[in-house]
């Protein structure tokens, strides 16, 4: 009986600190400013102010305005992008995690 709880209790400890790591692993990209600071509604000069020149400026095919792509710090090996979209005025439209390429698809293509 006490190997079986001693067992539970080590797998219990394990699944805690796996959790951890990848806390630890979001939680580094949300402190990139592009990630923690630009907000919808800001304008370019403010996203640059505050992420600096994107990787790329693009302008959109099947959306309306032209979209910027951050890559933000690989984390185990892996590339990460952000994408922040402006609208026709200059201004933040929508932000997250994947290439302008990716967001700017066609909505009728899946159909």
């Amino acid at each position: 009986m006490n190997k079986k709880t001693l067992l539970m209790a080590a797998m219990g400890a394990v699944t805690l600190l796996s959790g951890c790591t990848a806390y630890d692993r979001a939680s580094s990209y949300v402190d990139e400013p592009v990630v923690s600071d630009v907000k919808v509604g800001m304008t370019r000069a403010q996203v640059r102010a505050i992420a600096g020149p994107p990787s790329t400026d693009v302008t959109m095919i099947h959306a309306k305005g032209t979209c910027s792509n951050y890559a933000i710090k690989p984390r185990d090996g892996k590339a990460q992008v952000y994408f922040v979209s402006f609208d026709e005025t200059g201004h933040v439209l929508n932000k997250g995690y994947q290439s302008c390429a990716e967001y700017d698809t066609d909505p009728q293509q899946g159909k």
